[in-house]
């Protein structure tokens, strides 16, 4: 059984009462015994905002530039549960520990519901901290949202993972987590998107930048002799780029370009299968809200280069795989209800578009389907609004995999494939399977 990677160093404050621990991005500064709320809390209704699930994911994105100040007792965290990037603190403290507070972030005050986390909250902006809302974690929990700091374990999913065993928490604090994939030593790569560089887990869990200034890669493709390719999604700079064994370009998609394309899947061949999830116009004079895609697409590059429209009608296109046979090209629709499955051609060409399974994670219009993994078995693997999707080669729901926050994309990594990685939000968890990936590099 995996283990986890500690996530806290500790040392010892005011005797046993007072604990503080520091990893990455995230701070904890937190008081064992229970204190009544402060007697200064403002009794007329307050003006600090309560934030939704969505506005509090939109926070959770950015681990440098926020924290989360949690005013319950200890027992409460590590019972119900959390977000990273935290000090936590007894409402009656605040005043003295104010100081410990970053003053380079923005701050939001946290309770089992918001109303205490407001009363938090106001006694912090009367301080002069940048306070930009409060936040109920019960709350949170209830519009969808998982909550971190909780022992996360697999469930039961025969022949994919046993029940109870230990999700690990690889490292947390990234600056994006996108498009991994496998190198013939098992270690894993995976974009650090918005800090513009590829970043390397060995298979022994040492973290290190493989490549820095990537050109604004989002997603990766290894070739069938190790090649390593790369989605480039900077505006002006969009297309395909092998970076080893030297730097060139492969495509820079159809005429015109790609609007912003978001991942690709690389055959042994040699054909390219690219989602382009379109760019969102201005705001109309006046409006406060885009007025919708400009274009999205799912192409078909062949290996001389050439590049084909499949659809432009799937609403949000996202992530793309290859089954193990490499038959079937798979294509997660972010806001559809379905994943949807394309039958390969011996040209490379993709034919028979179909719903090959129904998403769990679709709720309010959106399933958030993202990055796809398969295993040697022609098991589907979807990172969605739920957690880890599994299928099997029908299309057949197996089971979920809860995550402590939601996964973006996915990988097979260690020495033997047997190593299941989901990255997402800033985060890398490494998730115990009783199967393997397919037999080959990259995804």
């Amino acid at each position: 059984m995996s283990t986890s990677t500690p996530r806290r160093r500790s040392a010892a404050l005011v005797g046993s009462a007072l604990m503080l621990a520091l990893t990455g991005s995230s701070l904890a500064l937190a008081q064992t015994a229970p204190a009544p709320a402060a007697a200064h809390a403002a009794e007329a209704p307050s003006k600090i905002p309560v934030l939704t699930r969505a506005q509090l994911d939109a926070l959770l994105a950015t681990p440098d530039k926020v924290v989360f100040i949690d005013v319950r007792r200890p027992d409460e965290v590590s019972e119900i549960g959390g977000f990273p990037f935290y000090l936590s603190i007894q409402i009656s403290e605040l005043d003295r520990f104010v100081a410990a507070i970053p003053k380079d972030r923005q701050v939001v005050v946290v309770s089992n519901h918001a109303g205490r986390g407001q009363k938090g909250a106001e006694i912090l902006a009367a301080k002069g901290v940048n306070v930009v809302g409060a936040a109920g974690v019960q709350n949170y929990e209830q519009e969808g949202g998982t909550l971190w700091n909780k022992k996360f374990v697999t469930p039961e999913i025969a022949g994919v993972t046993k029940g109870g065993s230990l999700i690990a928490v690889v490292r947390e604090g990234f600056q994006g987590t996108e498009g991994p994939v496998m190198l013939k030593d098992g270690s894993i790569l995976f974009t650090e998107n918005r800090a513009d560089r590829i970043v390397k887990i060995a298979a022994n869990g040492e973290i290190s930048t493989y490549l820095d200034k990537d050109g604004g890669a989002n997603a990766l493709a290894i070739g069938g002799n190790g090649e390593l390719y790369g989605l480039l999604t900077t505006a002006g700079s969009t297309g395909v780029v092998q970076y080893e064994p030297a730097k060139k370009v492969i495509t820079s998609g159809p005429k015109g370009g790609f609007v912003r394309p978001n991942d690709f899947a690389r055959s042994a061949k040699g054909d390219l299968y690219v989602s382009d999830p379109g760019a969102y116009q201005k705001a109309t004079q006046g409006g406060a809200t885009p007025a919708g895609p400009i274009k999205t697409g799912l192409y078909w590059v062949n290996p001389k280069g050439k590049v084909t429209l499949v659809a432009d009608d799937i609403t949000f296109p996202n992530g793309v795989a290859l089954s193990a046979d490499e038959k079937t090209v798979y294509v997660a629709n972010t806001a559809g209800e379905a994943l949807i499955a394309y039958s390969v051609n011996p040209d490379g060409s993709l034919k028979d578009r179909r719903d090959f399974a129904k998403l769990a994670g679709f709720k309010n219009g959106r399933s958030g389907a993202d990055g796809i993994a398969v295993d040697k078995d022609s098991r589907v693997f979807v990172a969605t609004n739920a957690g880890v999707e599994v299928f099997d080669a029908t299309g057949a729901a197996l089971g979920v995999i809860t995550l402590p926050r939601k996964p973006q994309n996915l990988v097979f990594g260690g020495a033997d494939h047997g190593r299941l990685y989901a990255v997402g939000s800033g985060s890398v968890y490494r998730i115990p399977v009783l199967t393997k990936g397919p037999d080959r590099l990259g995804k």
